[in-house]
């Protein structure tokens, strides 16, 4: 029943924005897959303006790292052939959480070499920190960060989705904080995966603040949704938006 709801709550979402804020001669899918004429030659602008050396997870072979990056996408909702690595760049992290905040993960300080790489898949650009030899990779950048609090701190509920894939959590239990970890392939079916990377190539970035109607206590429930598409989310698709990071959030705790 619940993998119903969140399923069919993602399609509410995408049918609203393509009923509500995008104009009717643009077709929806279109808009979401790049093959709108006007949005390419935006993006072949772009790219005649800002060139960039980009290349297949597999190749070149004497980039060895690349192979630890491949090993992020052994999963069946994206396919490592479909990664692109749009840019690579050298850098010295300041901790060893490779400049990656976490809610709920501490960082030892200390100068770390290693990489940090731009890759696009599934129309989404993302980006993965690594140390020198790749024995540590990890996505760095947020699909969307959600939070749930009261003002004693007896609720702190945390939720960042690092694109493509990556869900981490924490929580507050008997004055510890918890934290867990997960693929997102663990708790989404792959309709729901690709319902959601849909929204995050529709949706425009947008953060909503506002109470929560069903606690007792007040409590503030904060989404950033960082989207990358055009398209600003009215009232009811930004609370649809914060409904599916709780559904979310629910499955990943116990």
């Amino acid at each position: 029943m619940r993998i119903f709801f969140l399923f069919t709550l993602f399609v509410l979402i995408l049918i609203s924005a393509a009923c509500t804020t995008v104009p009717a001669e643009i077709d929806l899918t279109q808009v979401i897959t790049g093959d709108n004429p006007e949005l390419q030659d935006l993006k072949n602008t772009e790219q005649a303006n800002n060139p960039t050396e980009t290349g297949d997870l597999g190749d070149p072979e004497d980039f060895p790292i690349r192979s630890s990056i491949a090993g992020q996408f052994q999963t069946i909702y994206i396919d490592p052939e479909q990664v692109k690595i749009i840019d690579t760049e050298m850098v010295e992290w300041q901790d060893s959480c490779l400049g990656i905040e976490q809610p709920g993960v501490e960082c030892i300080q200390g100068a770390m070499p290693g990489y940090a790489f731009l890759l696009e898949a599934k129309g989404l650009q993302f980006a993965y920190h690594s140390d020198k030899v790749g024995s540590q990779v990890d996505p760095a950048t947020p699909g969307l960060t959600w939070s749930r609090e009261d003002s004693d701190h007896s609720v702190c509920d945390r939720l960042v989705i690092f694109l493509p894939d990556t869900a981490n959590v924490c929580w507050c239990e008997n004055g510890e904080m918890q934290t867990i970890t997960v693929n997102l392939q663990e708790i989404l079916s792959e309709e729901e995966y690709n319902l959601l990377i849909d929204s995050l190539t529709t949706f425009s970035q947008n953060t909503i603040n506002h109470p929560s109607p069903d606690q007792p206590n007040p409590v503030m429930v904060s989404l950033t949704f960082h989207g990358q598409g055009k398209t600003f989310p009215n009232a009811d698709q930004q609370d649809s938006l914060i409904r599916m990071a709780e559904l979310i959030f629910d499955r990943i705790t116990p």
